[in-house]
């Protein structure tokens, strides 16, 4: 996309927000404008899951370019640059929580003036079904109102890794607790298939060039946000080792010989992996099911 594109995009969405709500920051209809949309546990964040182009989401805080929404009943961080303003509209966000003092006002209409339906305590959960004037539109016992969102809060967080598991012990013991496992294995194998033709480099572990454990680590970080050791002995000490007859997509595949590591690699399916492989060469793939690399295989890295 180009930088004048987003601009234009960035011009009219922040103009037309702030005619219509005159207040920024406010609580508006998103619609999602990339193939697949990153969900993030905090700005920049880890990557938890992805959302399809077209999605409504709900858009809870604009204040940087990273946007915080609510989909699917959960709140998550985006890149900005992939939502677009969409009209108001009913569509199902999830369920929301009331949060206040005493009480708070169940409105028929998106504003402070209208005729109060209902009164709402502290703790009251509601169906959330839409979003208007700023306002969320809501269901409640099957009567269907307004609350601001000053006073409502999606009740599902992103889930992020327990706090009291430190950096260097995440590989292999907590993703499980995160989301589906298969989502976060076809984001590594996805992901990693965007720098296909990246030139070898010698202690590389950026996009200008990777040795065999910089890619597997720069995929593993910057995919899901999973932090591995820099070298592939490292790497095989650190994960659960499996036979090749039991590797799954966004497994790591170990090379070597006499029971010593000396490569790494990461397994996409159907007997192929992925990996880095020597200097003249590129990030490309590779078969396990023959040749050098079936006979110097050691064992299979399992991290989720």
């Amino acid at each position: 996309m180009s930088l004048s594109k987003r601009l234009m995009r960035y011009i009219v969405a922040s103009t037309f927000i702030s005619i219509s709500m005159n207040f920024s920051n406010a609580l508006y209809v998103g619609e999602v404008d990339a193939s697949n949309l990153n969900l993030r546990t905090s700005a920049d964040g880890a990557i938890v899951d992805t959302i399809a182009r077209g999605t409504k989401v709900a858009v809870i805080n604009n204040s940087s370019e990273w946007y915080k929404i609510a989909v699917n009943g959960q709140t998550y961080y985006v890149s900005g640059t992939y939502i677009n303003w969409a009209p108001e509209c009913d569509f199902e966000i999830g369920t929301g929580t009331i949060k206040c003092d005493t009480t708070v006002n169940f409105r028929s209409q998106p504003n402070t003036t209208s005729s109060v339906i209902a009164s709402f305590r502290n703790g009251q959960k509601v169906s959330v079904i839409g979003i208007y004037g700023g306002w969320y539109k809501v269901n409640s016992n099957g009567s269907v109102g307004y609350i601001h969102p000053d006073y409502l809060e999606i009740n599902g967080n992103t889930k992020e890794r327990p706090s009291n598991i430190k950096k260097d012990d995440v590989v292999g013991a907590v993703v499980d607790s995160l989301i589906d496992t298969e989502e976060i294995r076809k984001s590594i194998v996805d992901y990693s298939a965007t720098l296909l033709g990246t030139p070898y480099k010698y202690a590389g572990n950026t996009p200008q060039g990777f040795d065999c454990s910089g890619f597997t680590s720069y995929v593993y970080k910057e995919s899901v946000g999973i932090p591995l050791s820099r070298t592939s002995s490292g790497q095989r000490d650190t994960t659960e080792n499996i036979p090749i007859d039991e590797l799954l997509p966004g497994d790591l595949v170990f090379f070597g010989s006499n029971n010593i590591v000396n490569h790494v690699g990461i397994y996409v399916g159907n007997g192929n992996f992925i990996h880095s492989p020597h200097s003249g060469s590129v990030v490309k793939y590779d078969t396990l099911e023959t040749g050098n690399y079936n006979l110097r295989f050691i064992c299979g890295g399992r991290v989720v």
